[in-house]
């Protein structure tokens, strides 16, 4: 049979394995009510992101608590901080969940008492790029308060996963790579955010996600970078064509 015209599968199966272990660990620790019930597909679009900020601080301040909602992390004592120490995680207690609308967060709410998310403003030129480090920072500090425990070479992967998880999949797949510009004047060092997945290792995680939420290929395809569509419909076809995986992680919802 001829086969020069067979589609290459976007990742290899090993990749694949991976993530659906993954998905299937944050199911194991964090449950399936707020990805059933609040979890939805965060678009760079004025319709989640509308604040229109004059400074760049009060940008990030009032992202952060944009971001936090989408993650079901409203709850959370966490602050934007733009010093260079970093403090320790405080003591935080939990009902029966880590986020949700229904999540209880107890501590002492002072100062001394709150999380830090640490930024350099100078650094994020594009909000996208705001958007997906803050998503990143969110989910390290999630995974902090777990029993999710990724070996350090796995740690930033799985910390886009859980983005990816908590709705932010379109933002982590399109500022995976970002070109940084060639000549001293026109380089930014913050145009690339820190990766452990490749871009379609990403877009796969993303595919995951909207299969599992049956949200249609029209709503995700237009906000996802030209190049990064054709693996997006890749991804989609695969998961379908080789459905086993896919099968047994949409029977847990």
């Amino acid at each position: 049979m001829f086969t020069f015209f067979k589609s290459k599968p976007p990742i290899d199966t090993d990749a694949k394995q991976w993530l659906f272990l993954q998905f299937n660990r944050l199911f194991d620790h964090l449950g399936t009510a707020h990805f059933n019930n609040e979890a939805v597909l965060v678009l760079p679009t004025p319709a989640f992101f509308p604040a229109n900020e004059n400074n760049a601080e009060q940008m990030a301040i009032t992202t952060l608590e944009q971001v936090k909602i989408y993650c079901g992390m409203h709850q959370w004592p966490i602050n934007i901080s733009l010093a260079a120490d970093r403090k320790p995680l405080p003591q935080l207690t939990f009902n029966n969940q880590f986020h949700g609308t229904d999540t209880i967060v107890t501590n002492d709410f002072s100062d001394n008492n709150r999380i830090d998310i640490k930024l350099d403003l100078k650094k994020f030129p594009k909000a996208d790029t705001l958007v997906a480090t803050l998503v990143q920072q969110l989910s390290a500090v999630l995974l902090a308060y777990t029993k999710i425990k990724p070996s350090q070479q796995d740690y930033i992967a799985v910390t886009e996963l859980l983005g990816t998880f908590l709705g932010f999949g379109v933002m982590l797949a399109n500022t995976s790579y970002q070109f940084r510009g060639g000549c001293g004047s026109c380089y930014q060092s913050g145009a690339n955010r820190q990766t452990g997945l490749s871009e379609e290792e990403m877009i796969y995680s993303l595919a995951i996600f909207c299969q599992l939420k049956g949200i249609k290929n029209s709503i995700v395809l237009p906000h996802l970078k030209g190049y990064l569509k054709s693996v997006y419909k890749q991804s989609v076809k695969d998961m379908i064509k080789n459905g086993d995986d896919f099968s047994r992680l949409q029977a847990r919802l």
